[in-house]
């Protein structure tokens, strides 16, 4: 962009729009401001070198642990904790605003605290597992971002808080809920706000929007116990509330992939229709009792879910056309509706299903031709064409009858696609 003004300078004066000397001064006012570019470069290294450092220091110290004694290795210990706060503590002295400083010190430091924690209850014979490892590193982590307002430290935190769930939920204990897990997120989600809402959204942005998206789709599922079915109105509530989220004015992007609220809320709800497309589910469920589905925990979850749906859809609607709003946004909602059919008949719902995902792919393909999007237009092909697929596994036609089936996707696949191009050429 800077080029292309530059450039058009010596025409601009030519036609005295503007002087000799205010053009001078526009051409250094650009040769003098740094580039963007360049400062996201520099961050960039700032954090692979403060990564590369820590891991230098520690291959050096592994390979002579056992001949050192227990006040070298706790001084080894600490060393990078201390030798951390020491430089973060001279850029808050300082009042620097390098992002590319506190992003590396904020780095280097978190690890620093791993590694001191690690050292010390070895030394100490302390016991203790993994889990609880990582509950204390990312407890200690938490005055890092803040304090140091780091970007980095927060991406670090939303990956070790998952990890912490996944390891007491999924991989050790089914029965907990990963309760500090919630606490935690909770915690970040300040950050989250006042750094990018209030301020300029950037890469950053969109990483944390991605990894927020997924640390909390992935660790919903620590409340499947007891009354699994249930949990799928849960994801089926969350997903839609990720939808609603992206329509509004605050969560959205100039691209799509880069809406991690809209990506992975709408493929987590053609997902999941896809997967209750198959009778599976309905089977189990027919044979499921209203008091049944009261007894455990999924049912405040799900309710709670389903309420923060409602809610966003309400304020939306309030202050938008309810026409602007993706369809997929009302998917919990007809989800509920069909859920309590199939307790009585599993078969009607799983038709409903079917015709769910048939108008979610229609609906979309009719937005990607309105906005002449062809990433849009082929998603919902793509989505009929799953479902075509999912039905091949399941139906008694003849392989003639599928075989056209597919040979009809394709043609549309084509077909539309070259009637798109054609009409931006025009």
């Amino acid at each position: 962009m800077n080029k292309n003004i530059l450039k058009e300078l010596p025409e601009l004066v030519r036609a005295q729009v503007i002087s000799e000397d205010t053009a001078q001064k526009i051409v250094s006012y650009y040769n003098d401001r740094p580039s963007s570019s360049a400062n996201r470069l520099f961050i960039v290294f700032g954090i692979l070198g403060a990564l590369l450092i820590g891991m230098g220091i520690v291959l050096i110290i592994a390979h002579n642990w056992d001949t050192l004694p227990k006040f070298a290795k706790l001084f080894i210990g600490l060393l990078p904790l201390l030798i951390g706060q020491g430089v973060c503590g001279y850029l808050i002295i300082k009042g620097s605003e390098s992002k590319s400083w506190r992003e590396g010190c904020a780095t280097f430091l978190v690890f620093g605290v791993a590694i001191s924690i690690s050292i010390v209850s070895q030394v100490y014979n302390i016991e203790g597992n993994l889990a609880g490892f990582l509950l204390v590193w990312m407890a200690l982590t938490i005055p890092i971002v803040y304090v140091l307002r780091s970007s980095m430290a927060s991406l670090l935190f939303i990956c070790g808080i998952t990890w912490y769930a996944c390891e007491v939920a999924y991989f050790h204990s089914q029965d907990n809920f990963a309760k500090f897990y919630w606490l935690l997120i909770l915690a970040i989600l300040p950050f989250y706000y006042l750094e990018f809402f209030q301020n300029n959204k950037n890469n950053f942005f969109y990483f944390h929007s991605w990894l927020l998206v997924l640390s909390v789709t992935i660790c919903l599922g620590v409340f499947a116990h007891s009354q699994e079915e249930l949990i799928m109105i849960a994801y089926m509530s969350l997903f839609s509330c990720f939808v609603i989220l992206s329509e509004f004015k605050a969560f959205t992007t100039n691209r799509v992939l880069t809406n991690a609220y809209l990506v992975v809320g709408s493929l987590g709800i053609i997902t999941l229709l896809l997967m209750l497309s198959f009778d599976w589910y309905w089977i189990e469920l027919g044979g499921t009792s209203l008091p049944d589905l009261v007894s455990g925990v999924e049912l405040p979850v799900a309710a709670a879910l389903t309420i923060a749906g409602g809610i966003l859809l309400l304020i939306f609607i309030q202050t938008n056309n309810v026409r602007d709003i993706n369809a997929k946004a009302f998917a919990f909602l007809l989800f509920i509706v069909i859920f309590f059919i199939g307790l009585q008949s599993p078969l009607a719902s799983q038709l409903l299903i079917n015709l769910v995902i048939l108008g979610f792919a229609v609906n979309t393909i009719r937005n990607g031709a309105r906005q002449n999007h062809l990433g849009i237009l082929n998603y919902g092909l793509l989505i009929i064409t799953s479902l075509i697929l999912c039905r091949f596994f399941d139906t008694d036609f003849s392989f003639v009858v599928r075989g056209l089936l597919f040979i009809a996707v394709g043609a549309g696949f084509f077909a539309a696609n070259f009637y798109m191009i054609q009409q931006r050429k025009k």
